[in-house]
């Protein structure tokens, strides 16, 4: 297992830095806070249900 981590994480540092950053990442384009909002959105609902889990559990 760590050895598929380490090879996974080796590859991420090799591949293209322009891959990470093509053209059309436009950070001051109008949208484009409503775009990474819609990316966070799927955490911030994980993160609530964990919370939410964690507060109604019995104590035992």
């Amino acid at each position: 297992m760590k050895r598929t981590v380490i090879i996974f994480a080796l590859l991420a540092l090799l591949l293209s830095k322009p891959l990470f950053a093509h053209p059309g990442h436009d950070h001051s384009a109008p949208g484009a806070g409503l775009i990474h909002l819609l990316w966070l959105v799927p955490f911030i609902i994980a993160a609530v249900v964990v919370v939410f889990k964690e507060i109604t559990a019995p104590k035992s």
